[in-house]
């Protein structure tokens, strides 16, 4: 059951720091993407090798395509909630200004 944990948590971080990956190849980050692929793909290899030799391989999948699924939303959910509070404190200083 412990091992379930694990790779969801571990599914949870690669899945959030491809996604703050993609992030930063939009916003053209060369040594952030850089080391942000190389982190992924480490956890990814890792979880990947990892679940294969397991007896409970499909449950252990199953688990980390849930995981990154979560780790996906909530970055996205972040960088969407970070948007909004940014544009309403500049809201907020136009009318203060005005």
């Amino acid at each position: 059951m412990l091992k379930f944990f694990i790779i969801f948590g571990l599914g949870l971080l690669e899945q959030a720091g491809y996604t703050l990956y993609l992030l930063s190849v939009v916003k053209k980050q060369a040594y952030l993407s850089s080391i942000l692929m190389f982190v992924y793909f480490s956890f990814y290899l890792f979880i990947i090798a990892y679940a294969l030799k397991d007896t409970d391989s499909i449950g252990l999948l199953l688990t980390y395509a849930f995981a990154t699924a979560i780790g996906n939303f909530v970055v996205m959910k972040y960088e969407v909630r970070k948007k909004q509070i940014r544009n309403w404190i500049e809201e907020a200083n136009k009318r203060f200004i005005q």
